[in-house]
């Protein structure tokens, strides 16, 4: 009688630890998902901006420029491409070992260009004029 007991609480105990460990994995990934999708909400968002604040810097005309400043996202690196031929801006973040892109249309004519700035540096968004045409731009 006595070994049957310790035999029922010895695999009672097996089962609690099992299932806690079950629990505990199932939230560290569902930690890792929320955090993976953290940083691709705060990418699209950033893209947004740029686009918005680029149709914004254009229309106010020549000699205009706006500051603009990366995401705070800790390990994050930005690559921003203004690609005048396609008119289209793709922002890519690197995000500790993670790749995430954005392509989006320019709703205005865009210089191309490209830079990269690291989580929380700053940039310009501003216009230039190449020939008789007025373009929007990126720099450092």
């Amino acid at each position: 009688m006595r070994g049957q007991l310790s035999l029922d609480l010895l695999f009672a105990f097996v089962l609690v630890t099992l299932t806690m460990l079950n629990l505990i994995y199932l939230a560290n990934n569902e930690m890792a998902h929320a955090e993976s999708f953290d940083a691709m909400a705060k990418v699209r968002v950033f893209s947004a901006e740029i686009v918005d604040h680029t149709a914004k810097v254009y229309a106010v005309g020549e000699g205009y420029k706006l500051k603009e400043e990366a995401p705070q996202i800790s390990g994050g690196n930005f690559t921003i491409i203004f690609n005048g031929t396609t008119n289209k801006i793709t922002v890519s973040a690197t995000v500790d070992g993670k790749s995430y892109w954005i392509v989006k249309n320019s709703t205005v004519p865009i210089a191309n260009a490209s830079i990269s700035v690291n989580s929380g540096e700053s940039f310009w968004i501003k216009t230039v004029k190449i020939g008789d045409m007025l373009y929007a731009n990126i720099t450092k």
